[in-house]
């Protein structure tokens, strides 16, 4: 297994942590109001697709991390976008290991910074700080083990993600690695410039943007198993998840690059 290479963390991480805590105040109530109203005017947030709690959201945290109504998002067949999102990029992983996302390449050993095989294609989708930021399994899913890699925080945008070297490997991140329809998978959250944490809804043990954060590996005695549809974690702020397959599907989506996707909406 290749251990990461050491990421030194910065003011990215000092920023992304206090907009964090920040984003979990309840009070003043009136800031929190006037902060959750301006953000949704600004992106034009419509929340009849949400779950609202009964007496209002208690901090913009958990304003951002809503819940989609069920009703509202339908699980289609096939591979699923697991995220509300756009297509950054995807397609055959090179024969080197490497994918190339913007014209950038990444290689696969410094991306999950563990021992993989037979991988063959890939797919990025980018969360904008618009969209709906829970992630849900895009396919059945027995997930063996999880990893946790430290990092800085750069932003993930498209301007920044051609311009830098290795963003996606630079920064912080949670892989979850397992078997699925579809051969082997990792299934990569990335964190992203401001963004408080990146957490999983199946195991609260791991997490990301924690000071003096070091390189974690957790092996389950019994695969967690998600289904399709079903929740994986969420951001709190906007990042990428990244899906890296045995299977070579997705070497050709049915959606453009730059495409909006809804989560459940089959992307294969």
């Amino acid at each position: 297994m290749n251990k990461p290479k050491p990421q030194k963390q910065n003011y990215r991480n000092l920023t992304s942590r206090l907009a964090g805590y920040l984003s979990n105040l309840k009070h003043p109530r009136w800031f929190v109001n006037f902060l959750i109203f301006s953000y949704r005017k600004k992106y034009k947030i419509n929340l009849d697709e949400y779950v609202i709690p009964e007496k209002g959201f208690k901090s913009f945290n958990s304003f951002f991390t809503r819940k989609v109504k069920e009703s509202n998002r339908i699980i289609g067949e096939g591979l699923v976008s697991p995220v509300d999102g756009s297509v950054f990029d995807f397609g055959l992983i090179d024969p080197d290991n490497k994918i190339f996302v913007k014209h950038k390449h990444y290689y696969i050993d410094d991306l999950i910074c563990d021992d993989f095989e037979n991988l063959k294609s890939y797919a990025v989708l980018y969360l904008s700080p618009a969209n709906y930021h829970r992630v849900h399994a895009c396919f059945n899913m027995e997930i063996e083990s999880v990893t946790y890699l430290p990092g800085t925080l750069l932003s993930v945008r498209k301007k920044t993600v051609y311009k830098k070297d290795r963003v996606y490997c630079r920064n912080e991140r949670i892989v979850l690695t397992g078997k699925s329809p579809y051969g082997r998978f990792n299934f990569i959250l990335v964190g992203a410039l401001m963004v408080g944490k990146v957490r999983l809804s199946f195991d609260s043990g791991l997490r990301t943007n924690i000071r003096k954060g070091i390189f974690a590996k957790k092996v389950y005695d019994f695969p967690v198993v998600i289904d399709k549809g079903e929740e994986v974690g969420y951001f709190e702020m906007g990042s990428s998840v990244i899906i890296l397959l045995e299977d070579d599907c997705l070497k050709s989506l049915n959606k453009p690059v730059h495409a909006p996707v809804k989560m459940g909406e089959p992307i294969v």
